[in-house]
């Protein structure tokens, strides 16, 4: 006995300080505070009817950023957000095309017919309040994105003829379109006049962006739809659409020069709001390396009800149809209550890890990444000090003793993890790599506005489910053992890298496919 401790001593004595502080012990005493019955008391707290969904923004996301604030506070976390609060917040925009200005203008040969929005066109996009004038082409018959690539669009007024009888895919040719940076893009439908009228109705609604200089400008679009040229005297000296749409080729052709298309749209303010992110931290024991942060991610925000949701908030055919909540106890209290869990459990620690633990829970998720991406171009600590995110998304639900981490193939992160879960047997839980590469699953959660940026990332996840969604995501289907077991995963993980000597490394090759190159 005396000389095992002799040998602990020295062993303390050479290794770095943060190394020789948690002993298995330690950090198995603070990870078996992540119970079954915790994590169902707070996932029934944040997924309950009573946050609306949790929609960004809203009431309910507001309600669920103070309630993970209390957590931080209560553990003894310190708040890492802006001017030493515990948030971020970042502002949205609310705004449309003006229905009173915008038009639609052909000019034939001298002849000038002026289509105003209205009864069968609107207008999206970036619209400038410039009037739009230029080149024209056409497209129309049966188009692939392969016919779209060789062209050149570049401030062109791309005229498309939509057929709604072809199934093609027209969201990808529209997108490809796009990125060919035409100046303005008029699609001519011919659907059920009843359909484009709510399809009309729908998109002419005022749109909530993240209120920030645009990166990806999209060209102006206006849709149209074929009876709006019906009782045009014109009508009769243009080309037959019909003909055009039962071309099994496609038709690409320039319009005329006596043809000239004018676009006009300008945008209108309708509201401006801020939403929050909540970010904390617990502070690292190395003098150096507490510079350094591994950062834990998950969304808190969800698709809020039905008609209010941005992401697909919706009934099943066997959901109870007076239920008008999307609660989003899987997508993502899970995750939210994973890494407040795994907080807490880096915070009861005696002596802390060597790196610091970022925490943080992002809003906007559902819309496009809205609150990650804010985080990630405006860091509240250093981005070149961030060495690993490990984001939690969608952990509660599907094979009990498996969950899938993607990312592990992009760098030393998935080594780290594989040593990391084969020392803890007792958790009984399989990390499998990415199960559904065909999803893009890497691509649309939070961790990857931090790759994008070159900060090595894992992502925990287990894969969709009939509720994903959906008003029956219920707290009561949550498996509440698989949840702790993961999140105890994801802190051992952590204290492994907060305590490495070294950051971890990516693979050259996935540096090289996702890492924006300065």
């Amino acid at each position: 006995m005396r000389q095992s401790l002799l040998y602990l001593a020295v062993l303390a004595a050479v290794l770095p300080a943060g190394l020789a502080a948690q002993s298995p012990n330690d950090l198995r005493k603070a990870a078996d505070g992540i119970t079954p019955k915790l994590v169902y008391e707070r996932i029934s707290v944040i997924a309950h009817d009573s946050m609306g969904g949790r929609n960004t923004p809203s009431p309910g996301l507001e309600k669920t950023a103070a309630y993970l604030v209390s957590i931080y506070q209560k553990a003894g976390l310190k708040p890492a957000g802006e001017n030493g609060t515990w948030y971020q917040r970042y502002p949205l925009v609310r705004k449309r095309v003006n229905q009173t200005t915008a038009y639609l203008e052909l000019n034939e040969n001298g002849t000038v017919s002026r289509y105003p929005m209205g009864e069968f066109a609107y207008t999206t996009g970036n619209a400038t309040g410039k009037e739009i004038i230029g080149e024209s082409m056409l497209l129309a018959g049966t188009m692939t994105v392969a016919d779209v690539q060789p062209l050149d669009l570049t401030g062109k007024i791309v005229l498309m003829v939509y057929d709604a009888a072809k199934a093609i895919d027209w969201n990808r040719i529209s997108q490809a379109v796009a990125a060919k940076r035409p100046a303005a893009v008029v699609v001519i439908r011919n659907d059920a006049p009843e359909g484009f009228a709510r399809f009309r109705d729908r998109a002419g609604m005022a749109s909530l962006v993240v209120d920030k200089p645009s990166t990806r400008p999209q060209p102006v679009t206006v849709f149209v739809h074929d009876q709006m040229f019906a009782n045009d005297p014109m009508q009769a000296n243009r080309p037959d659409l019909a003909s055009m749409r039962l071309s099994a080729t496609p038709v690409i052709m320039p319009i005329p020069e006596t043809v000239a298309m004018r676009v006009f749209a300008e945008e209108e303010i309708v509201e401006r709001v801020t939403v929050p992110n909540v970010v904390a931290k617990i502070e690292g024991s190395d003098p150096v390396l507490k510079n350094e942060y591994v950062v834990y991610t998950a969304h808190m925000d969800h698709v809020g009800t039905i008609g209010d949701g941005v992401g697909g908030c919706a009934h099943r055919g066997d959901d109870d149809r007076t239920d008008m909540i999307c609660n989003g106890a899987d997508d993502d209290a899970s995750g939210t209550i994973g890494v407040a869990m795994v907080a807490e459990a880096f915070a009861k620690l005696g002596r802390k890890p060597r790196r610091s633990i970022l925490i943080v829970n992002v809003s906007g998720e559902e819309k496009g990444l809205w609150g990650s991406e804010w985080f990630s171009d405006h860091p509240t600590v250093p981005l070149e000090q961030m060495v690993a995110n490990v984001n939690l998304d969608m952990i509660g639900r599907n094979n009990p003793d498996s969950i899938v981490v993607i990312g592990q193939e992009h760098s030393d992160l998935g080594p780290t993890l594989a040593r990391v879960n084969a020392g803890r047997p007792e958790l009984r839980m399989t990390t499998s790599a990415d199960l559904w590469p065909e999803e893009r699953f890497y691509e649309r959660s939070d961790h990857f506005m931090f790759a994008r940026y070159g900060v090595p990332v894992l992502f925990f996840f287990n894969g969709v489910h009939p509720q994903y969604h959906r008003v029956g995501d219920h707290v009561d289907l949550i498996d509440t053992d698989k949840l702790a077991r993961v999140a105890k995963i994801a802190f051992y993980l952590g204290a492994e890298v907060a305590n490495a000597p070294a950051r971890p490394v990516w693979d050259p090759a996935a540096y090289e496919k996702f890492v924006i190159k300065k």
